[in-house]
């Protein structure tokens, strides 16, 4: 009985959320963002391929991120350990784009792979912000597995800080168009 309590609290707040996104005042919104300050991030324009792929990687980092929160929270710290390492530390494949040497000239007759693309037009500070949220999550992945054997999360979790302080560095100071 308690389950269908439950159930029933969480459709009647829903159906309250959704009667009062369509009841709300656009004016209000304009107002709040009016007092925002203008955006002065850079603007990064990729070429189409580039940017999506850049913008799925950042979802993938952002999924990824939740996902080792929850494995984190669960005091399944070997798990968050495993999934940093395969899709946000320096073995990722997403790491390469960041790195400095996958940038050399691509030979005449193979066309340039995404990560030398994105070497040669991503602007050098950006490179460098991604490069080292890609090392502060290889961090992690050691200070995770650390929490594994010891049962102390906290230095994970200040690891683990230092990724998401990389990931709030480079949205504050670039936008990919």
């Amino acid at each position: 009985m308690s389950n269908l309590r439950t159930l029933a609290a969480a459709l009647t707040l829903s159906f309250s959320l959704a009667a009062h996104a369509q009841t709300h005042d656009p004016a209000l919104h304009q107002n709040h963002m009016a007092g925002m300050p203008a955006d002065g991030r850079q603007l990064v324009n990729f070429p189409p391929p580039m940017r999506e792929h850049t913008l799925a990687n950042m979802r993938d980092h952002l999924l990824a991120l939740s996902e080792i929160l929850g494995a984190m929270s669960a005091g399944k710290y070997a798990q968050a350990a495993r999934i940093a390492d395969a899709r946000l530390g320096m073995a990722s494949p997403s790491a390469e784009g960041c790195s400095s040497d996958s940038g050399s000239a691509p030979q005449m007759s193979k066309p340039a792979s995404m990560a030398q693309q994105m070497n040669e037009l991503m602007p050098e500070g950006m490179r460098s912000i991604g490069l080292e949220m890609h090392k502060s999550a290889s961090v992690f992945v050691g200070a995770a597995n650390k929490a594994a054997k010891t049962g102390n999360p906290k230095p994970a979790l200040a690891a683990l800080t230092r990724v998401t302080q990389q990931c709030t560095s480079c949205h504050a100071a670039y936008k990919v168009q």
